[in-house]
């Protein structure tokens, strides 16, 4: 149940299974925790952590930890997220991620950065998912010199100009901060482009006020036979009404209403 999303279902077996005398294991609680997380039932997840802890099955299993945090991540809890971190004798790339990944998404830059500091202090070198989580950090926080390093370790490993996902989020996070030649310029080292990187430019030119640039990059996207999707619409949509490009906004609405 707990594997196809069927989180509550998941736990009314739990609840069966614990009237009917059946003791639960590491299994048991591990996929009990992802119901957790899949319903965003907290109280019951401390409930299960507490009998984790009364077991002394937390010191003991990583992957049953690495649960206990991805439980309370899901449920917006990351206070209790990083006391349960904090107890871990073993950590990793993966977990340390996990941790900056969700303090970005929840709008906590500051802390997210603090947790790559930490991490690499501690010797845990990033892969990609960290490097993209931390440049939302950057970009939600305006933090443009911890982003100027973190740009440096990518280009020194080589990573972003075959990456795409990494070079949209570099584009997004400086088009974010007003750094649009910068972001222009990391776009054009792009060996790929997608709808989303040149989406990243393009809302960058809006928010700050270039929608003619906006505009230009939408024509030679389309040009390139890149279909543009839902977030390119309203963003150009948006561009033509700042600047009073009526017959643009006309076009674009029939390319709308042809894609429906």
């Amino acid at each position: 149940y707990a594997k196809h999303g069927h989180g509550e279902k998941a736990l009314y077996c739990f609840e069966n299974m614990q009237s009917h005398d059946v003791s639960p294991d590491v299994v048991t609680y591990f996929w009990c925790l992802k119901a957790c997380g899949l319903t965003g039932a907290i109280n019951k997840g401390v409930e299960i952590h507490l009998a984790i802890e009364r077991q002394a099955l937390f010191k003991k299993d990583i992957i049953l930890n690495n649960a206990l945090i991805e439980m309370y991540i899901k449920c917006g809890s990351l206070n209790l997220a990083q006391q349960v971190f904090d107890k871990l004798s073993v950590r990793n790339t993966v977990l340390w991620t996990a941790l900056i990944a969700a303090y970005a998404d929840y709008g906590d830059g500051h802390d997210a950065l603090k947790c790559l500091d930490k991490m690499q202090l501690e010797g845990f070198s990033p892969n990609y998912v960290t490097f993209i989580c931390s440049l939302k950090a950057c970009g939600n926080v305006g933090a443009i010199e911890k982003a100027g390093e973190i740009h440096a370790e990518i280009a020194h490993v080589r990573l972003f100009t075959g990456n795409v996902i990494l070079g949209t989020a570099l584009v997004d996070m400086y088009a974010k901060c007003g750094q649009l030649m910068d972001a222009r310029q990391v776009f054009d080292e792009l060996l790929e482009k997608d709808v989303v990187s040149w989406t990243a430019l393009m809302t960058g030119y809006v928010q700050h006020g270039l929608s003619k640039e906006a505009l230009k990059c939408f024509e030679q996207m389309q040009q390139r036979g890149i279909s543009p999707n839902a977030m390119t619409f309203a963003c150009i949509l948006q561009a033509c009404g700042n600047i009073g490009a009526n017959e643009k906004g006309e076009e674009i609405h029939l390319e709308i209403l042809k894609e429906n």
